[in-house]
């Protein structure tokens, strides 16, 4: 009996023991999937894919789904990492660097122009998908860019080689020729000054090569608006003879020479009044970093950020008050006529860092040309009391002569 019993007992223990006892847990296949979709390293090739198009009649020929996008290279965290070749679902291709799944580093950019054709457009730094740093660019017109980007534009340093033989080495601001440049055209004709917006604008010279002629003056819009122009004397030419029409001598009369009395004076003159006639547009468009040294912009930043709000803008009421600060004698009609000229889609809206810095540089350049013109004034003034004296002095001396003559006459 006792052996039965503790057979029984061990028995039972048994049984409860496999009712009880955990069954090994399954894991599920999304995971499993998942965790081999996780690429880390290189990798030979990744492939996206997308739904075809079905026919007019709702048919589907062949697969269902076509291959899109393929990419060849490194990976860290299930992200584009390392170097990497990226092909395009329109053909396009890029190889190089990534960081972060995002073009990063020094990478190439090939856009598609047909069947098995690809033709190489960039070629540079590239930083969050964008071309910023140096760089070369090839464009669809046949223009060549190196020099350096920003936010995918031409910006500061850079030479653009034009399809038609023209180049520009200068400086850029947002895709646009901005600042000191120089412009060597095919025919040999050569700009050199400053540019804004894309277009000759300020203190410039052009030298016309077939003339052997130059101008240097002042450019509005892309054409010369005032200035002096001269020939350039070339040792190294030789002029040929003109023929000769008259052959019979002819002397010609005493005739007084017609010139401007202070030609110094009325070119500087003029060239101010285009200076004063531009210096809204120039405020507008030249960029900031131009306009002041890092200094200036520091002080000015300073004096901004004393009365802007939190979304870093001033009402105009504080605008007045900062003027005030930096002892400009300004009236609310003068600050409104600024800010009218300045901003003439929206003159009342509160004014963020870029306008004030402009604002300030078009009432700068007004002072400046006011005390220009009353230094002017003054040495009209005074030119004209040295001429008279001067008139005056060659009149008595007419007077003297006369008296002399008439003196020897008499004798």
């Amino acid at each position: 009996m006792d052996n039965n019993s503790n057979y029984q007992q061990e028995y039972s223990e048994h049984v409860y023991t496999l009712k009880n006892r955990t069954a090994p847990q399954k894991e599920q296949h999304w995971k499993i999937n998942d965790r081999k979709a996780q690429k880390n390293g290189p990798h030979s090739a990744i492939y996206w894919v997308k739904k075809k198009q079905r026919n007019e009649d709702g048919s589907m020929k062949v697969e269902k789904w076509i291959a899109n996008t393929k990419y060849i290279g490194d990976w860290k965290d299930n992200k584009k990492d390392g170097f990497g070749i990226q092909f395009y679902g329109n053909g396009d291709k890029y190889e190089g660097g990534w960081q972060n799944n995002t073009r990063n580093g020094q990478g190439t950019f090939w856009v598609c122009e047909g069947k098995n054709k690809l033709r190489r457009e960039y070629t540079g730094d590239w930083v969050d998908d964008k071309k910023t740093g140096k760089g070369t660019m090839f464009y669809n017109n046949g223009d060549r860019y190196d020099g350096l980007w920003l936010d995918d534009k031409p910006h500061d340093e850079g030479r653009m080689i034009y399809a038609n033989g023209d180049v520009y080495e200068g400086q850029w601001f947002v895709g646009k020729r901005s600042g000191y440049g120089v412009m060597t055209k095919r025919n040999g004709d050569h700009f050199e000054g400053h540019w804004v917006n894309d277009k000759r604008e300020g203190q410039g010279s052009y030298f016309f090569a077939l003339k052997n002629q130059v101008f240097v003056g002042e450019w509005v819009d892309d054409m010369p608006k005032t200035g002096v122009y001269s020939e350039v004397e070339d040792p190294y030419t030789v002029k040929p003879d003109r023929e000769k029409h008259f052959t019979d001598p002819y002397i010609l009369p005493n005739i007084p020479k017609i010139q401007l009395k202070n030609p110094t004076k009325v070119l500087q003159e003029a060239m101010e009044n285009v200076r004063k006639q531009r210096t809204i547009y120039r405020a507008r468009f030249i960029p900031i970093d131009e306009l002041y040294t890092e200094e200036e912009r520091l002080e000015l930043y300073k004096e901004f950020a004393a009365a802007c709000d939190d979304n870093r803008k001033v009402s105009v009421l504080g605008l007045n008050a900062i003027l005030a600060n930096m002892d400009f004698e300004l009236t609310d009609e003068d600050i409104k006529d600024y800010l009218e000229k300045l901003k003439p889609e929206n003159p009342q809206a509160d004014i963020d860092y870029d306008t004030f810095a402009r604002l300030i540089a078009i009432i700068l350049e007004d002072k400046s040309f006011e005390q220009g013109q009353e230094e002017n004034d003054q040495v009209y003034e005074d030119e004209n009391e040295e001429d008279m004296q001067q008139y005056q002095n060659d009149v008595g001396q007419q007077y003297d002569n006369e008296d002399n003559e008439e003196n020897s006459d008499i004798f």
